[in-house]
């Protein structure tokens, strides 16, 4: 059983690197904090396109600093938009 759901988390983990390594390069408007959270948005939008779901990255609210929503939002929306295709 530890060993499925080890396996479990290395899969996810992939899943999510993938998506996290296709992300666009930041806006250059960005800075490096901001960076992170609009790749970590456009996970979360591809992921959830790919998965028929509606687009609202308000759903991801526990993902991202409230200072960095914008950034956030930003990422999630690309990343919906390219999850589409």
């Amino acid at each position: 059983m530890k060993s499925r759901l080890l396996a479990l988390a290395f899969a996810s983990l992939f899943v999510a690197g993938t998506a996290y390594a296709d992300a666009p390069a930041c806006p250059a408007n960005l800075d490096k904090t901001a960076c992170v959270y609009f790749k970590e948005g456009y996970a979360a939008g591809m992921d959830d396109a790919k998965a028929k779901m509606n687009n609202a990255y308000q759903r991801h609210e526990d993902s991202y600093d409230s200072r960095f929503e914008s950034a956030f939002s930003k990422g999630y929306e690309q990343g919906f938009k390219d999850g589409q295709k």
